[in-house]
């Protein structure tokens, strides 16, 4: 069925199952695999998931180009221990551009097959032929799990968002009304929708000591007169990769943005940890305390996998270790075998050769005397070798 697309022996990857083709592809994976299947949903759609056994994970981060970093390696470690068990096979789906399934899966090779996350990432995405990965997905990919896979260490200071500039505005508004948002796991922490911007101004939003942490989302959309909104840009950072005071985004690094000019940045302002003067110090042991606990999590999970995956590349090569085994013994038996023909062959061979002797002597007994000369001079050089073997 060309709905699923091996990955590995044990990990599939398969589109979204629309509602014309939902009953098809369950009938067809409840027959074929029964409870040996399991599904990691990554969309922002449930469906009937009885249809499918409950055999179904529903991961949604609505607004998030990727899940967040604690949960990519949750779910790895998931899929880990799932095909451990003899026959399971696991299946990975998102919604429509493959980016969060790209993710998933390049980290699972990389921790599979020791490769880097970039070369993963390469593999994965030829084969769910996808062209295009968001630049929130690049940067998660080439940055932060290259960074966390390189046993670097993150960011464990609590962070103050001060304000968010954006230098410029849409190329194709004359002005432009936007509505800004902060994001994390839990939903919008932070929105305004005040302002409105000229050409060639500044668009200052200025944060009111809004702490952050872990993985956030920065979006912004253009409230048009009818009241329409239209998606302007987004990115996604994660807090444990902070390590200075401000951090910028080009029109490069943007998801979905529309044009702007070469010259248009977007500056996040912020302070860590000691630094937040507005706040006391048992609030400030108390948001470090959670940063820590939370990069000790990522770490500990981190290297669960990377055991989890050892194993599974022991029983690898157990497996084929035994296979050699069997193949080299196999090959040491056929090997006696022929060696033992050509010994029975030889000694049929010199039996009759014996015999006919014997009965030439028994025709001819003066021929007697000359066989014995000659077996005495064989015996002669065959001590003349055998003292030639011992010496060597």
């Amino acid at each position: 069925m060309k709905t699923l697309q091996q990955i590995t022996d044990n990990v599939f990857w398969m589109p979204f199952p629309k509602q014309e083709s939902i009953v098809q592809v369950s009938q067809y994976l409840n027959k074929k695999y029964g409870h040996h299947y399991y599904i990691w949903n990554l969309s922002e759609h449930d469906y009937t998931r009885e249809l499918f056994q409950n055999q179904v994970s529903m991961h949604s981060y609505i607004g998030f180009a990727c899940p967040p970093l604690y949960e990519l390696l949750l779910i790895c470690k998931c899929i880990l221990e799932w095909i451990q068990h003899e026959g399971n096979i696991a299946i990975v789906h998102c919604q429509q551009n493959k980016g969060r399934s790209a993710i998933i899966l390049s980290i699972f090779w990389s921790l599979v097959f020791k490769t880097s996350i970039q070369e993963s990432f390469y593999i994965i995405a030829k084969v769910l032929r996808l062209t295009s990965p968001l630049k929130s997905q690049l940067m998660y990919i080439h940055k932060y799990i290259t960074h966390l896979f390189s046993n670097e260490q993150l960011n464990t200071q609590t962070i103050k968002v001060k304000s968010v500039i954006l230098s410029g505005i849409p190329i194709q508004l004359q002005q432009f009304k936007p509505l800004f948002q902060i994001l994390d796991r839990k939903g919008i922490c932070y929105e305004e929708k005040s302002q409105i911007i000229q050409k060639n101004e500044q668009c200052i939003f200025i944060l009111p000591n809004l702490q952050i942490s872990n993985d956030i989302v920065f979006r912004c959309k253009h409230i048009t007169p009818e009241n329409d909104l239209i998606p302007i840009f987004r990115f996604q950072i994660h807090t444990g990769f902070l390590f200075k005071n401000i951090i910028r985004f080009q029109v490069n690094d943007l998801d979905f943005q529309q044009q702007f000019d070469d010259n248009f940045y977007i500056d996040i302002v912020y302070l860590r940890g000691h630094e937040n003067q507005n706040l006391n110090d048992s609030d400030k042991l108390n948001y470090d305390q959670q940063s820590l606990e939370g990069y000790q999590m990522i770490k500990q999970l981190l290297d669960t996998c990377q055991m989890m995956s050892l194993n599974i590349k022991l029983q690898l090569f157990e497996e084929n270790h035994i296979s050699n085994n069997i193949s080299e013994n196999q090959l040491q038996i056929q090997e006696f075998e022929q060696v033992k023909e050509e010994v029975v062959e030889q000694n049929e061979r010199k039996n009759s050769f014996q015999e006919r002797e014997i009965q030439q002597v028994e025709q001819n007994p003066s021929l007697q005397d000359e066989i014995q000369e000659q077996l005495s001079d064989q015996d002669k050089k065959q001590n003349d070798d055998d003292d030639d073997e011992i010496i060597i």
